[in-house]
């Protein structure tokens, strides 16, 4: 069977993504000792954002002063690629990815804060993540607890926000992830990752694209307490987080154009959100 240029751009990329994570692994259980895991965890995820063909576009500013709560939707394993390469910060992530082939090890080597999201376990979880936070690590959370399609927020769940009790210093910060379709608008359902599809066939037809958009926009951070409780936070990052996808969503007027079809993986000319948007971002607080 002839191979397409599609088919062989994808072999490629797959054959480059083995080979630079199974020569990372080592390095980063070596770096260990000379507290440079992150240097190394970096780069990993770099060179996969640039493996993939990710084209990454940023708006508004990563909180910098930690303890920092990122609380983000979540659309795709491409979302813990792209805010790897924006975020010093460990995940959350369930408990189901520490038993993947080799991207349960990736997750494991990062120090990932598994969890089960069952009832029962809560205040263990949320006590493993408010330990990380109070040490000065920052933390990734995807409240919906899942994948949606990237078109509209599943419900966002406050009770890992719990981790936050107790931390005066930490600070919140709603970031919102898109993965627009520049051809025909809206969502660009092809690289939305959810429901019961398989993981393998989904990547093979990302590696396959010449290139996969993707949006990031950093809200303001929200002080914890400025918020009543916990499910008032939620839903402070969740208004936030949704108001955010319309924008992203919608071609910038360099690629409506067709001016812009460089392949750079990342764009870090800052973006500033419509403003009216952003007026739908501000949330009566108490």
């Amino acid at each position: 069977m002839i191979m397409t240029a599609r088919q062989v751009r994808a072999g490629i990329r797959l054959m480059c993504f083995l080979i630079m994570t199974l020569v990372c692994i080592p390095l980063y259980r070596i770096s260990g000792k000379l507290g440079a895991q992150r240097s190394v965890a970096g780069l990993w995820f770099r060179v996969t954002n640039r493996i993939i063909g990710l084209r990454l576009r940023v708006s508004g500013q990563a909180q910098q002063h930690g303890p920092v709560l990122y609380v983000a939707n979540h659309v795709s394993y491409l979302d813990i690629v792209i805010l790897g390469v924006l975020l010093d910060a460990v995940f959350v992530a369930k408990q189901d990815v520490a038993g993947w082939p080799l991207f349960g090890r990736i997750a494991s080597l990062g120090q990932c804060i598994f969890v089960t999201r069952k009832a029962a376990h809560v205040k263990t979880e949320a006590a493993c993540i408010r330990s990380h936070l109070a040490s000065g690590r920052n933390v990734i959370l995807f409240p919906e607890g899942t994948t949606g399609d990237g078109g509209k927020l599943l419900p966002f769940k406050s009770a890992l926000l719990g981790a936050l009790d107790g931390v005066r210093q930490a600070t919140v910060q709603p970031v919102t992830i898109a993965y627009p379709d520049l051809q025909r608008g809206g969502r660009d359902t092809s690289l939305a990752w959810y429901g019961d599809m398989a993981m393998l066939p989904h990547l093979w037809l990302v590696l396959m694209r010449a290139f996969a958009p993707a949006r990031v926009h950093f809200h303001p951070a929200l002080a914890v307490e400025d918020y009543l409780d916990r499910k008032a936070l939620a839903s402070a990052c969740s208004a936030q987080v949704a108001g955010g996808l319309a924008s992203l969503l919608m071609p910038s007027p360099e690629e409506m154009s067709g001016g812009d079809t460089g392949m750079s993986f990342l764009d870090t000319r800052q973006w500033r959100l419509p403003a009216a948007s952003q007026n739908a971002y501000k949330l009566g607080i108490k």
